[in-house]
């Protein structure tokens, strides 16, 4: 399981939600792949954010993506009670304890490309709200609220690098320190899944009512 978090924020934080514009940095350790020459897939840190409209994701990794251009990159959600032990892909991936009911799968071959699931009964296809922006080392996903679920306030979430091949493991899995796989041909396996805490919509909405009612009855 990862031990460091780093808040980042100019603003005082409540133990039950992050204002918008607060980022939660999930640190991860590096060199833990079967293979560290795969350094594009060494997951380094994952930074969340917010807004009204959509929860930020930036993941960032030891290596260059754009220099090996292959590489597939996953977030697994558990955003509602219940989901399922299986992921959209069908990689060999066990979450542990944990059922999810929001897959994001994503490339960076070919200018790159984003692959959004929810379960109900089963697995079925929904990007819309979802699109990735790639850097050098990192992947910026931008998750619209709506896709979330405009009524989530928490959710758990874990982050994979993988090959391109479907029956491939997490090769490095944000929520474990240590070596998620011995390789290939066998599974990878979560820890504990991270958790990111935010208000809904409309809470954000009176805080921006609450801090103009401050700002007026300080002038």
């Amino acid at each position: 399981m990862n031990k460091f978090v780093t808040l980042s924020a100019v603003v005082a934080v409540s133990s039950c939600c992050l204002p918008a514009g607060a980022s939660v940095v999930y640190e991860d350790s590096t060199g833990d792949l079967f293979d560290n020459s795969m350094s594009h897939l060494d997951i380094t840190s994952a930074t969340v954010s917010h807004d009204a409209a959509n929860v930020n994701i930036l993941v960032e990794f030891a290596g260059s993506i754009s220099d090996t251009d292959w590489g597939n990159y996953i977030i697994a959600f558990d955003a509602y009670e219940g989901g399922t032990d299986s992921n959209a892909w069908n990689r060999n991936i066990d979450f542990g304890d944990t059922q999810i009911d929001r897959f994001i799968g994503s490339w960076v071959n070919s200018g790159g490309g984003i692959d959004g699931h929810h379960h109900f009964n089963g697995w079925y296809g929904n990007n819309d709200g979802l699109s990735i922006t790639l850097s050098d080392t990192g992947i910026m996903y931008t998750i619209s609220r709506e896709w979330l679920g405009n009524d989530v306030d928490s959710f758990g979430f874990d982050v994979m690098s993988s090959g391109t091949s479907g029956d491939n493991p997490g090769v490095d899995h944000l929520s474990q320190s240590a070596s998620a796989t011995d390789g290939w041909g066998s599974g990878s396996t979560s820890g504990t899944f991270l958790t990111y805490n935010l208000p809904a919509p409309g809470a954000l909405a009176l805080l921006g009512i609450a801090g103009l009612a401050r700002s007026r009855r300080r002038r």
